[in-house]
C-alpha cells in the first residue's frame, strides 16, 4: 500500500510509530525540535537521518514518560464510559532506551544515560573526554 507522501506528515508518522500510547501535541513539537523538523513536514521531504533522529527521541521521550497513566469511569443514571491505560514494565521501557541508542549511535550522538556517560562528585562527564 502506497500512503500520499504529501499529506502524512511526520508528526503521523511518530504517531504511528508507538501503539497504544498518545502523544500530545506540545510532546510531540519538542520532540520535532529536538530532531530539526517541523511537525507538519510531509514525510516524503525527510532525509532518513532526519526520520531516524525523530524517532530516537520519540522513544526517549516514551522511555521517560511516567509508566502507567491513570484511569478514569465516568458514570450517570444510566450509561457508564471509562478509558483505561497501559502499563509498561521497566523491559519494554529499556527496549525502547536501547532501540533510541541504537539510532543515536548510527549518527556518532552521545546522549546523557547512554553506556559512554557517568557521574563523579563533580557532576556529569563523558569518559571519553579527559577531565
Amino acid at each position: 500500500m502506497k500512503c500520499n507522501t504529501a499529506i502524512f506528515t511526520v508528526g503521523d508518522y511518530l504517531k504511528g510509530k508507538v501503539r497504544n500510547i498518545e502523544i500530545p501535541d506540545a510532546s510531540l513539537l519538542s520532540i520535532c525540535g529536538d530532531a530539526g523538523v517541523e511537525p507538519g513536514t510531509p514525510f516524503g521531504e525527510l532525509s532518513q537521518k532526519q526520520k531516524d533522529l525523530a524517532t530516537a527521541w520519540l522513544y526517549m521521550w516514551v522511555a521517560g514518560s511516567p509508566t502507567q497513566s491513570g484511569g478514569y469511569t465516568e458514570e450517570s443514571a444510566d450509561w457508564k464510559s471509562s478509558r483505561d491505560s497501559e502499563r509498561l514494565s521497566a523491559g519494554v521501557l529499556k527496549h525502547y532506551i536501547d532501540m533510541a541508542r541504537e539510532l543515536f549511535d548510527k549518527y556518532g550522538i552521545d546522549v546523557v544515560g547512554g553506556d559512554t556517560w557517568g557521574f563523579v562528585g563533580r557532576g556529569i562527564r563523558n569518559p571519553r573526554r579527559r577531565l
